[in-house]
């Protein structure tokens, strides 16, 4: 019998990304990346000319998901020059929680000329903040009711979540609501049209949608009628009944499915994975005892744990969230890559880009460089990480970014570096309370796109005083789908089994420096005094500056 293989396709917050995985040790024998022609939507409704209204939109066209898997799984099979017989599973892993609605065909809403127009028809990606307040509301509505749902969530809900999202179509567009069939994940949606079979995954349904995966249930009804009479009903009314384990087959390939992609039909397909917690089992680790920071357009500080023992300040902890039997810690920065991203398409000026074009190089590669050449302290220019709000440790999406020591001499360069340092010190603040209470990390890894940034893994690596592993693939997640799918496909009989085949022990090691280590505890002390004054009061002038800027009450 001759190679065979499984794909593991990563669809991240812009692009998706597929690696054709040989099963007997892991070789990513091919791998094709395709950008979502949409993007992420935060101005403008594409093709249509909708202006979007307010601040805090953050939406995709749910068609860039099959058209990028449309595009990279027959590239990533002519590149190889394999058989599509060989190919023996499929594992996808999908942001979250980024949910759409969709009719009874499993067709967005956003696809029907009647609603193309209206926001909420769209997918709202996993940063999507115009839900605040309805997170706001149902976090007092389970305090008023003295209820546990959020006692391993951090006690507070979030905008980015599953319920939230839906309570706000309810209340803003009802129309929506009450014309689509369910709401779903992304992850689930791309499921769907692979195998025919709507069903969710409780990896996602656990972590951002309520769901206990002892009781095998959502919350009940008259939790949900608490929230609004209209949802009481919710979980039947909207099809969500449906929950199957993380890591089990949601089901096979459908035969058109088969035809688009160039695969054989009836090929086990896995349940929906989120990336940042998939990212553990692509850097090898199936037990607790290390984490995996991924440094992407977000981060996420993910662990494992035996124990249901919670951090406060974390976004929550999860059983299942991973691999079975075992729970998930799941903390994290709402930014990183996209604050510098923000940057780059915002400040700098001409005569930069004018020279990035000139030595044929990207604008982001250029101030890159020019920031390597700025001291430790960016010239005295400090910065506030909170650009997309803060998930952890003050879990507050609320709060926003702040810029200090600013004069007429400060250079684009510096500005850059500074909101660079911010980023690891906001890192560093997750992981001293992961330490505070009493969870030792022996070892972290580093996975994600920054992973492969010098400058990014320099300023981590010292402001975090630790060794840092980077991760052999640099889409770890991608690699955990394709674990996953071996040991859907019978391959491997367990998941360590297939870690120990499929992952090679990281090969680049970044070192803290002693003298670079001692400047930056200096700058984060800096840092922790205007993190926990404008953070953690509840008058702190952030908070009051984006109440008057959004007209947010804080109540409904």
């Amino acid at each position: 019998m001759g190679e065979k293989y499984v794909l593991g396709c990563d669809f991240g917050t812009l692009s998706l990304r597929v690696l054709l995985v040989r099963l007997n040790d892991g070789y990513i024998t091919a791998e094709s990346v395709f950008e979502y022609p949409d993007g992420d939507i935060s101005d403008e409704l594409p093709g249509i000319g909708v202006k979007l209204e307010g601040r805090g939109w953050a939406l995709q066209n749910p068609q860039d998901y099959l058209t990028a898997i449309y595009h990279c799984i027959p590239k990533v099979l002519m590149d190889s020059g394999i058989d599509r017989e060989d190919v023996l599973a499929i594992g996808i892993d999908v942001t979250s929680c980024t949910i759409l609605p969709i009719d009874a065909n499993g067709a967005p809403l956003c696809n029907n000329q009647h609603f193309a127009g209206r926001p909420h028809a769209w997918a709202k990606l996993w940063k999507n903040h115009t839900a605040n307040e309805e997170a706001d509301w149902i976090t007092r509505c389970v305090q008023k009711g003295g209820l546990d749902i959020l006692d391993n969530c951090g006690g507070s809900a979030s905008s980015e979540w599953f319920f939230p999202k839906v309570l706000e179509v309810l209340r803003k567009d009802p129309e929506i609501y009450n014309t689509a069939y369910t709401f779903i994940e992304a992850g689930d949606f791309i499921v769907y049209h692979l195998t025919g079979n709507m069903v969710r995954s409780s990896c996602m349904a656990v972590a951002k949608a309520f769901y206990d995966v002892d009781k095998r249930s959502f919350p009940s009804p008259d939790f949900f009628k608490s929230l609004d009479p209209r949802l009481e009903n919710v979980i039947s009314e909207k099809h969500m009944e449906c929950v199957i384990p993380v890591g089990s087959v949601a089901g096979v390939l459908t035969e058109s499915m088969a035809a688009k992609l160039g695969l054989c039909a009836c090929i086990p397909v896995c349940a929906a994975m989120i990336d940042g917690g998939a990212a553990l089992v692509g850097a090898g680790m199936t037990g607790p005892g290390e984490m995996v920071i991924s440094l992407g357009t977000s981060g996420t500080n993910m662990m494992l744990s035996e124990t249901n023992e919670a951090v406060p300040g974390t976004v929550g902890l999860y059983k299942d969230g991973v691999l079975p039997g075992l729970y998930l810690y799941d903390a994290g920065q709402s930014a990183v890559g996209d604050i510098y991203d923000w940057f780059c398409e915002n400040f700098v000026p001409e005569a930069y880009a004018a020279n990035a074009k000139a030595n044929g190089e990207s604008v982001f590669s250029y101030i890159d460089k020019c920031a390597e050449k700025v001291g430790i302290g960016s010239g005295g220019v400090m910065a506030l990480d909170w650009f997309n709000g803060n998930r952890s440790i003050l879990r507050n999406l609320n709060l926003t970014g702040m810029l200090a020591g600013l004069t007429l001499s400060t250079k684009p360069e510096e500005v850059y570096r500074a909101l660079i340092e911010s980023t690891a010190f906001g890192n560093r603040v997750i992981v001293e309370q992961f330490e505070k209470y009493g969870k030792n990390i022996c070892r972290l890894h580093v996975s994600g796109g920054l992973s492969q940034n010098k400058l990014v893994m320099w300023i981590f690596t010292n402001v975090l005083n630790r060794k840092l592993y980077v991760t052999n693939t640099k889409n770890a997640a991608a690699l955990a789908c394709a674990i996953i799918a071996s040991v859907a496909a019978g391959v491997y009989s367990n998941y360590q089994a297939a870690v120990e085949k499929m992952v090679r022990l990281p090969s680049i090691c970044w070192d803290p420096e002693p003298d670079a280590v001692k400047k930056y505890d200096r700058l984060y002390a800096l840092y922790r005094r205007f993190h926990d004054e404008m953070g953690e009061k509840p008058d702190s002038p952030i908070l009051e500056l984006q109440k008057f800027a959004t007209g947010y009450k804080g109540d409904s």
